[in-house]
């Protein structure tokens, strides 16, 4: 989870998306969602912990549909 600074300074720009949230809008099992994220580096979690909840803004989602999509012609 980011630290409240942090978190005020995205939300303030974008709006957070939680992992349940964006797990059910890409369509994907959160365990797969997270495995792809560590792949990629979308997401955000508090930086001392892998095992905390992530959480995404818009553009981080866009991000990933378009990675799990692939290019489209």
């Amino acid at each position: 989870m980011l630290n409240a600074t942090a978190r005020k300074e995205i939300a303030g720009r974008k709006e957070i998306i939680d992992e349940n949230r964006a797990a059910f809008l890409l369509g994907l099992p959160k365990d797969q969602l997270r495995e792809i994220c560590l792949l990629s580096g979308l997401g955000h979690s508090e930086p001392d912990t892998d095992a905390g909840p992530l959480v995404f803004t818009y553009e981080d989602l866009y991000k990933l549909c378009r990675l799990i999509v692939g290019p489209t012609s």
